[in-house]
Parts: C-alpha cells; sequence; structure tokens
C-alpha cells in the first residue's frame, strides 16, 4: 500500500480538485488491471385507406413556416403513445382553402411543451433545412431502433448522459435547464411510459460527473455502477479540445501522437469500444452528440489560422464515429459555419443571431440560459422523430449483411483499433478493471472517506456558481496544507492522479507516493507567485 499526498504551497487561493471550464472536475485515484477476466416483427401504425392525411408524417411539400404566430397553437400533432394514427379527411373546400401547414418546431414538440420552444423562448428562429444538416452519421441503427421500439411499446428507459460542463448547463442555468433535462421532458411527454406493474412511469436520466472521453475513461464506474442503461449519449466536443497528454500509450505513437487530435482519437475510440461491449442488460443504443463548440480559438483571427479545425472536435468524431457506425447527431454542424459566414466581425457580434457571441453565455462554450438548451434538445428530438418515421418503414430486403451491427453478436465482433495498439485494447478495454476514488462525485464522500488518511487545511465542497463541481480545495495563503490518501495498487497496474486548476490567482501543489501519513516535506514548501491560466497537470507513477 502507497500514501498518496499533496501539499499546497501558499499564496492565495490553491485547489487541488478544482473545475477548468469543461474538463473534469476533481482528481481521480485509480489503478488499472492488466490481468482481469474479458467483460465481456416490428409493429407500426395501421394506415388507414381511406384519402387522408397522416400529419404526423409530414407528407408532402416541405414548407417551413418559421415560427408565424398564427399557427403557433395548432393542435395538429400527433401525440406519443398511441399507436392509431389522426385522420383528417379532406374536403373539396380543403383543397380550395388549405390550411398552412405547422412549422417543423410544431410537428416534432408535443403541445404541452410548445410555449418552452415558442418564437420568443428560442436564441434564434430553427428551420427545417437547419434541423435536417443535424444528422452527419446516420451510422448503424439496429441499437437506436431498438430503443425505439422500447418507446412504442411504452417501456420506460434510461439514459445516460456522458458529457461535460454543456450537458451540466454550466452558465445556462444549471441542471435543471439543461438540454438533458429538455430531451428527457420531450420524450416523457412523446412516449408515455408504463412500469412493470402497469401504473404509469416516467423515463428518467442521469449525467456522469466526469466530462471528458479522457476522464471517463479513468473512472470508468460512472458507467458500469449503472445498473440498468437503455441509451447513451455522448457530448465530448467541448471536453476533449482540453486533452493534450496521452498517459495510457503502451508503445510509441509516433509524431502524430503528440497531437491534440490524435489523442482525442484514441480516448474517444477507447470509450465506443466498451460502450459497445457492454450490457446493461442489453445492448445499448449510442450516440454521438455534437452540442456546441469552442468560441475562443476563432476570437484572435491571427492565432485562429494557426489552429487545426479550431479546437473543433467534431471532424475527429464525425470519423470515429462512422467507422464504428455510431449515429451522430450535431447542432454544431449547422451552427458553426453560420456563425462566422458573414465574416469574422460579426461572429462576435451580440445582436447578430446565429453569432459565436449569441449563442454563448461566455467566451468559451456555453449556450445561454435564454432559449440555448431548448435548441439541443430540438435538434436531438428531430433526429429522433426521422429515425422513427426510417424504423416503421423499415424493410429489411433493402439491407445486406454487411450492414449488420456484428456488435450486437452474442460474442461480440469488435472491428480492428483505430489507434490502439493490440495490447491497449486487451489492457484497456477487453479485460479492463477499475479500482480508484473520484472526489469529484457529488454522492462520492461515503465511499472516499475511508481512504482519506490524514487532512490538515483541505475541504471538501463545490465552490462554482452551480454548486456541482465538488473537490478538495485548500484556501489559504500560509502554505502547508496537507492531504493524504490510501492507495492500494493491482499487478502490473498503474496509478493515476489527475488534478485540475481553473484559470486564475492559484498557488502550486506537491504531490508523491511514499509508506508514511506524516508530511515529510513541510518545511521544503516555497512561497511562489500566483499563476495565471495555468495549465491542466498530471502526475502519474507506475509500481
Amino acid at each position: 500500500m502507497a500514501i498518496f499526498k499533496a501539499g499546497s504551497a501558499g499564496n492565495g487561493l490553491l485547489t487541488l480538485v478544482m473545475c477548468a471550464t469543461c474538463v473534469m472536475v476533481g482528481y481521480i485515484v485509480g489503478s488499472t488491471k492488466s490481468n482481469m477476466s474479458e467483460v465481456g416483427n416490428l409493429s407500426g401504425h395501421a394506415e388507414s385507406k381511406v384519402e387522408a392525411h397522416h400529419l404526423h408524417k409530414y407528407h408532402g411539400v416541405e414548407n417551413d413556416t418559421e415560427f408565424k404566430a398564427g399557427a403557433y397553437y395548432s393542435h395538429r400533432y400527433h401525440r406519443g403513445g398511441n399507436d392509431t394514427d389522426a385522420v383528417v379527411l379532406s374536403t373539396t373546400e380543403d383543397r380550395k382553402h388549405p390550411k398552412a401547414s405547422p412549422s417543423v418546431v410544431e410537428e416534432i414538440i408535443p403541445p404541452n411543451l410548445l410555449p418552452s420552444y415558442a418564437p420568443d423562448k428560442l436564441l434564434f428562429p430553427v428551420t427545417r433545412s437547419m434541423l435536417r444538416q443535424s444528422r452527419p452519421v446516420v451510422g448503424d441503427t439496429e441499437r437506436l431502433h431498438a430503443y425505439l421500439k422500447k418507446l412504442r411499446s411504452r417501456t420506460c428507459t434510461f439514459i445516460l448522459f456522458m458529457g461535460g460542463s454543456v450537458s451540466a448547463g454550466h452558465n445556462g442555468g444549471g441542471p435543471t435547464n439543461a438540454y438533458p433535462k429538455h430531451f428527457t421532458d420531450w420524450l416523457n411527454e412523446k412516449y408515455p411510459c408504463n412500469l412493470a406493474d402497469g401504473t404509469q412511469g416516467k423515463h428518467e436520466y442521469m449525467k456522469t460527473h466526469a466530462g471528458e472521453s479522457k476522464a471517463n475513461f479513468a473512472f470508468w464506474s460512472g458507467v458500469t455502477s449503472v445498473e440498468k442503461i437503455d441509451m447513451i449519449v455522448l457530448e465530448f466536443n467541448v471536453g476533449d479540445a482540453f486533452q493534450s497528454t496521452l498517459p495510457h500509450a503502451l508503445e510509441d505513437k509516433g509524431e502524430a501522437g503528440n497531437t491534440k487530435e490524435y489523442i482525442q482519437c484514441w480516448y474517444f475510440e477507447a470509450v465506443l469500444r466498451r460502450l459497445l461491449l457492454l450490457r446493461k442488460p442489453d445492448p445499448v443504443a449510442i450516440i454521438t452528440f455534437n452540442a456546441d463548440y469552442m468560441g475562443s480559438p476563432w476570437s484572435n483571427r491571427e492565432r485562429a489560422r494557426k489552429i487545426l479545425f479550431k479546437q473543433d472536435v467534431e471532424p475527429q468524431t464525425l470519423f470515429v464515429s462512422s467507422m464504428y457506425g455510431i449515429p451522430v447527431f450535431s447542432a454544431v454542424i449547422w451552427m458553426l459555419p453560420m456563425a462566422g459566414k458573414r465574416g469574422f466581425d460579426l461572429q462576435f457580434n451580440r445582436t447578430v443571431p446565429y453569432s459565436t457571441s449569441n449563442w454563448h453565455s461566455d467566451s468559451c462554450c456555453h449556450p445561454r440560459k435564454q432559449g440555448g438548451h431548448h435548441v439541443l434538445s430540438l435538434v436531438m428530438a428531430y433526429c429522433m422523430v426521422e429515425e422513427e418515421k426510417v424504423f416503421l418503414s423499415h424493410n429489411e430486403s433493402d439491407t445486406v449483411e454487411a450492414e449488420r451491427d456484428f456488435t450486437l453478436d452474442a460474442i461480440p465482433l469488435l472491428r480492428d483499433p483505430l489507434y490502439l495498439s493490440p495490447e491497449e485494447d486487451d489492457v484497456y478495454v477487453r479485460n479492463h478493471t477499475f479500482n480508484g476514488i473520484d472526489f469529484s462525485d457529488p454522492n462520492g464522500e461515503a465511499e472516499w472517506k475511508k481512504h482519506l488518511v490524514a487532512n490538515e487545511g483541505w475541504t471538501w465542497y463545490a465552490d462554482n456558481k452551480d454548486k456541482d463541481k465538488f473537490g478538495f480545495i485548500a484556501n489559504g495563503t500560509h502554505g502547508g496544507q496537507h492531504i493524504a490518501v490510501s492507495l492500494r495498487g493491482e499487478q502490473h497496474g498503474k496509478v493515476e492522479v489527475i488534478y485540475v486548476v481553473s484559470y486564475e490567482n492559484f498557488g502550486t501543489a506537491l504531490a508523491w507516493f511514499d509508506e508514511s501519513n506524516e508530511n515529510d516535506y513541510e518545511q521544503t514548501f516555497c512561497k511562489g507567485e500566483a499563476r495565471r491560466q495555468m495549465p491542466v497537470q498530471q502526475l502519474e507513477a507506475i509500481w
């Protein structure tokens, strides 16, 4: 057993586990074994043969009425959970004086939720042509169709959102105003569900407290500890932009291995491969959702020209997702081009509806509280509705064997890795286990408390505005604050200590391993300058 320790060097506010906008909050101490065992028809609506208009199928010319106030409270909707189509017989009078078609928002959003998606509630008008771009990768849809089948059979489902501060609603009203909540509300309204005893239930969701793919990779129990999962939404497009090191590599990755783009692909692929093998208890539907983009890299024209993809991770997620057949929903795919298509100055002009400055509540990457997350929910809802149409009209004769999702087999067949070596795939995917402590988990105090063997001057709490990013924080100027955590390693294990500091006025920390609970270096702490723009730091040791 070894003792991990951290001490403060003083001079200003210091934290070992503070948040950095979109990266994982807190730090993880864990061990990864390398010698563990391997982890291991369709019913649709009845069609009427009379001359009728099935309103919810949106046949005919697609004509956006773009939030016409007079049509807003139209009740021409298909209510979810009812397997009988609403049929309106057409008359000669109807043909002479056709009624205005509902807008795309009215088609997708059930009447009870429409007030939240009203024109004055969204940040900007969202048209059908925008939403049509929101599905850049169709992918293998067998898992998604299995999920839709559950929805249509009134089965209550559970969604796990693996995402960072965007999914948490940071600077946008917090979790209760974030798109996971709005999307789940939409599911409950459109697809009512019943519990096993026949009583009315609800679709439910949760978000992992780990943010980007690297943090979820390191603290995988955020996934495995959930008993039942029907769908997983991966929102890493912002968080993964902060990844810059690949400490888990078990081979020399060459020149490409030092680039952020390669590192982002490596961790994203590792997460996808684990999820494709996951059974909770059934194979889970997996969606990549590119909800937002980094705004700050675009703000300096000269610097932006020298940044590949401007720190937008979407090119990488599109490639890796497509190679693994993962459906991709995206707001970024149409929103980012529109933000800058009229030039730099207007991209950062708050008065321009689709500009970066209007979309973001801060200089980084977070949608505004008023209407931002409802736009994201609308994108997800549209993609689900469009996929449901395909699901209902699916003809197996239209597909060939090579299109099948082989990861659904009793013995899942995964493609060869794109970035992971065979050894890395064996250690981190097929034979992976985790033992660790995560101080960023808001509900994790009971678990980590038994590992804390000394603490002088460190306090566990959340000091961010939304009070949802927890960690141990030392707030003092004298230095010498000390904390010690006991660890027990595994054979051929790796111990990782990941700690994050925020933007400014933070001190430094020393961290080390030894066999004692005492602060052996108390006299060696030195006073140093408070630092601005301190990057993420990571300490590793292997024994």
